[in-house]
């Protein structure tokens, strides 16, 4: 009897051996991460990671596989996200199992510094696998890494910052991974957008297919936002979960026809679902949340794949949290930009139309006083805005909710190339004048700046050696903070270079300009509103047509700038726009002051400072005017000299300590 084999003996020897000689399955990057990966930061820090706590990762990660069948993704997301660990997990992968050049873009110098030190090289220390393979800083081979290179067999990973022509043209790289791709320049010194120069260095791969490209980002302006563009570019997945009611697949979005919660602590928040309206209590959301998938909701040929994920669902993230930061932007612009892209990963739309100057100019009340400071304007800026002859200038009086009040405008005649003699001389006047207030005193401004970018020169050694009195530069850009860190200078006007000099305050004029405009369209008592709003623009009648002309001289234009579309502010025909510029400057130093950040105990301790004695909630909803005493006589404005430098120090370190 013979035994009949399925498979001849020679058959069986070739499939063993060709098991044994065959290469292992490919682990995908999430896989590898989950077995591999030690989390460098966060609540599981110097632990395995962990998928179950974000499984919104794993998809747009195995993205990143070669094999994959797509070349790039984006993701339009909110901050606290996990979104970090897709960088780090695919930089493990890549690594590990397919190694390749790599570049990681970082926005700034400093955003690369602190991904490099807190995150990446954490990350390749304390995972074992990285570890052995990445070549140390200290070794004394020529192919050492180093801060910005990390060297590994088979390729490298360079680390870039996108503000750095020189590092975007530097090498071939197969694999780009981009972060806060809003904040790229728009423009490197001339040689181009940040992102055509990155894929100018994934050419090579075009034919074979061989690349791979991530932008992950926060967005930032509607119209303007990289990363809102290339989500749209794509088929914009949203992370789906089963409704408890139904099991219709739904989605976190912030309706407050869904999303519910009270406006005061403790908000109380949960979701009632757009399906049958089950409720999902706070407590309920990251369990609900682990039992969802990524649904595309603009599936067509030729979109990438694209992702949204936002705050409402993050597992990092309370609805309570969520509720008291909407209750407490309280209609502020800028406060509202931020919710919106920080928590809710969506961009802003800034409404670029500046109001009617001749409807502005019927809100002029004839009570308020010229060179008065009104009862709540418990901070007083001023800025000024440098010509060839003559000087711009705009004082201003701002309350706890934002309310603000023009306490002297105007333009000063005079030659400007001499910081002690002509306008400059009369600028230092204005600066150094005691403004009457409502309780019978008279105070400087807290903090003066002056546009730096005519006369330059000449401005640093005006301000130079003054308490106070900062040397302001506008920039351009919607990711820009209303003021940044200062820069030192060391020029006088002269020409000549000044040890320890001046310094240079950059200022984000985009979002300001936005958030000014919006402000000038609330409408309060004298439109028949029965409170004035936070935020609320006051004018006197002393100011004239030419003041509201400049005022409202911008508006915000789209424009195709090297084949992509940005919103940029643009002057109107034939309108001037110094006066704008200082309302501009004003806000920033307002906002450097503490306006939007000080709790009520700490105006109540600067209206103490003021001289105002009683008890008031500086918050409430009533009309603040109400709440504060008439305006007790006053002195007429005089000019001289100030302590400033004590001003100062109360200003940023007495109202903000409390």
């Amino acid at each position: 009897m013979k035994l009949q084999l399925k498979r001849s003996a020679l058959a069986v020897i070739a499939g063993t051996l060709a098991a044994l000689i065959a290469p292992p399955d490919r682990m995908s990057p999430s896989a590898w991460a989950q077995a591999n990966l030690i989390v460098p930061d966060g609540p599981k820090a110097n632990e395995p990671w962990d998928a179950s706590l974000t499984p919104y990762i794993i998809e747009p990660l195995d993205m990143l596989a070669m094999d994959s069948g797509h070349n790039e993704i984006d993701i339009r997301k909110s901050a606290q996200t996990g979104f970090t660990t897709l960088i780090l997990a695919a930089v493990g992968h890549i690594i590990d199992t397919d190694p390749c050049r790599v570049m990681i873009v970082q926005p700034t110098s400093g955003a690369l510094s602190d991904f490099n030190r807190d995150k990446l090289a954490l990350a390749i220390e304390k995972t074992p696998a990285l570890k052995r393979k990445v070549k140390p800083q200290t070794s004394r081979a020529g192919d050492a890494s180093t801060t910005t290179s990390k060297v590994y067999p088979g390729g490298s990973l360079t680390l870039a910052i996108a503000s750095s022509p020189a590092d975007l043209r530097s090498k071939t790289i197969k694999v780009a991974l981009l972060d806060e791709v809003d904040e790229y320049p728009d423009d490197l010194d001339g040689q181009g957008d940040p992102l055509g120069m990155i894929e100018g260095r994934q050419e090579s791969f075009l034919m074979s297919g061989e690349w791979k490209r991530a932008k992950i980002s926060t967005p930032t302006v509607k119209g303007a936002s990289k990363i809102d563009a290339g989500f749209h570019a794509g088929d914009q997945r949203y992370w789906h979960m089963p409704c408890p009611g139904c099991a219709a697949p739904f989605r976190f979005v912030f309706d407050r026809q869904y999303f519910k919660f009270e406006e005061v602590h403790p908000y109380k928040a949960y979701y009632a679902t757009p399906c049958c309206g089950a409720i999902v209590e706070a407590a309920d959301k990251v369990e609900l949340m682990k039992k969802g998938r990524w649904i595309a909701t603009a599936s067509r040929p030729g979109a990438h794949p694209s992702y949204h994920f936002d705050a409402l669902t993050s597992p990092f993230v309370p609805w309570e949290k969520i509720s008291e930061r909407f209750a407490k932007a309280a209609g502020d612009p800028l406060k509202l930009k931020t919710f919106e892209n920080l928590t809710l990963g969506l961009p802003f739309e800034v409404k670029g139309d500046a109001p009617d100057h001749e409807k502005l100019m019927l809100r002029r009340d004839k009570e308020q006083k010229r060179g008065h400071i009104p009862p709540a304007g418990l901070i007083l800026v001023g800025a000024a805005d440098v010509q060839m002859r003559g000087i711009w200038y705009s004082v201003k009086a701002y309350a706890p909710d934002g309310q603000s009040w023009v306490v002297d405008a105007g333009y000063l005649p005079g030659e400007t190339d001499d910081p002690h003699a002509g306008a400059f001389a009369e600028l230092e006047k204005i600066r150094t004048t005691q403004w009457p207030d409502a309780y019978g005193r008279a105070r400087p401004v807290d903090l003066f700046g002056v546009d730096s970018g005519y006369r330059a020169h000449v401005v640093y050694t005006f301000v130079r050696g003054k308490a106070a009195c900062f040397a302001l530069k506008g920039e351009d850009g919607w990711s820009r903070p209303a003021i940044g860190q200062p820069s030192p200078v060391d020029i006088d006007f002269k020409g000549k270079r000044i040890r320890n000099g001046a310094h240079v305050w950059a200022v984000g004029t985009w979002p300001l300009k936005g958030a000014f405009y919006a402000q000038l369209r609330k409408e309060g008592i004298a439109a028949g509103q029965s409170v004035n709003p936070p935020g609320y623009c006051h004018f006197a009648w002393w100011q004239d047509e030419v003041y509201f002309r400049q005022i409202t001289s911008e508006y915000l234009a789209s424009e195709t700038f090297r084949g992509r579309v940005r919103r940029v502010w643009k002057p109107r025909m034939g309108e001037e726009n110094h006066l704008l510029d200082c309302e501009i400057y004003n806000a920033a130093l307002a906002d450097y002051l503490g306006l939007s950040r000080m709790t009520a105990d700490q105006w109540k301790h600067l209206a103490a400072d003021r001289g105002f004695s009683g008890d008031i909630d500086f918050f409430a909803p009533a009309p603040l005017l109400a709440q504060m005493p008439a305006a007790q006589p006053a002195p007429a404005p005089r000019q001289g000299k100030t302590a400033a430098g004590e001003r100062f120090v109360n200003a940023r370190s007495g109202w903000l300590k409390g």
